[in-house]
């Protein structure tokens, strides 16, 4: 499913008469150093380039044109906004006068909102487990204390409560039930592709920021999978991403930011790729 069919940055020449020569380099203005072509947006389409190219740039403003929501915030200069209202883009359908509707489950997702969930996770675990050693030491002091039955009109009711709970339960038991319950932590390879399987739906426009972090050769190749079950299913992907594995998915239109000016590339000519191809195969005679 298509619902972005193009976007299109702003030129150079109009740039220049936004961004005098004083602020020639305020970003995100002129982090493209020529005009950028409309960008033509498939079921899949890849942001391929080198650090600094300007991937993570064009889905932050994609992102801010579309209006989809993000969990982490990102760099940004006073000129941003600006820069987003001279971008243009067009929604399938729009060119027939029924623009295809952007589904609500639509979002931005990078690496950061991946460590963010696991350090949440950590921090969640950690205050179940403090609980939990408050929880086992009340149940103690519990067992050899007496408490009369008027003690609840001096010390309040719920005190008296919670005596006759760890009176009559077992450690366990009352920790369990003043604890919360603890979440099962992976590895932060796990974690990224367990964050990714849930956030995508079958449907939604979703833009994703070099999801291949802390992933395995392995879990690359099951995001891969993943990935191009969601896209069957109804989801448009735009990626950003230098995993080789990434960059074979099937069908995804890719644009190769580090050729100027940039413009579609099958993978397998992909400097990226390429290098390894060359790596391997100067080691050939390893692996026969």
């Amino acid at each position: 499913m298509v619902y972005l069919e193009q976007f299109e940055l702003p030129g150079t020449d109009a740039q220049m008469d936004v961004v005098s020569d004083l602020h020639w380099r305020c970003y995100p203005f002129h982090v493209f150093e020529e005009d950028v072509p409309p960008l033509e947006l498939g079921n899949i389409t890849i942001l391929y380039g080198g650090n600094g190219s300007g991937k993570t740039t064009l889905l932050n403003l994609m992102s801010e044109k579309l209006g989809l929501p993000r969990h982490t915030p990102y760099n940004r200069t006073p000129f941003f906004e600006r820069f987003v209202q001279m971008c243009r883009m067009r929604l399938a359908g729009e060119e027939t006068g029924y623009p295809e509707r952007i589904p609500l489950q639509s979002r931005f997702i990078c690496s950061d909102d991946v460590f963010n969930h696991i350090l949440r996770l950590r921090e969640h675990n950690d205050a179940r487990d403090l609980a939990a050693d408050r929880a086992s030491r009340q149940w103690g002091q519990e067992q050899f204390r007496r408490m009369k039955l008027n003690t609840y009109e001096q010390n309040g009711v719920d005190e008296f409560l919670t005596h006759m709970e760890a009176r009559r339960s077992t450690q366990s038991s009352f920790v369990r039930r003043r604890a919360q319950e603890a979440r099962r932590e992976y590895s932060n390879g796990e974690s990224a592709y367990i964050y990714f399987t849930e956030a995508i739906g079958e449907r939604g426009l979703y833009l994703l920021d070099e999801p291949e972090n802390s992933l395995s050769p392995n879990l690359q190749l099951d995001l891969v999978e993943f990935l191009s079950a969601s896209a069957t299913c109804g989801a448009q992907l735009v990626i950003s991403t230098h995993s080789p594995l990434l960059l074979n998915l099937k069908g995804a239109r890719i644009y190769d930011l580090d050729h100027s000016p940039i413009r579609l590339r099958p993978w397998y000519e992909l400097e990226n790729v390429r290098l390894l191809f060359d790596f391997f195969h100067h080691h050939r005679d390893l692996f026969l």
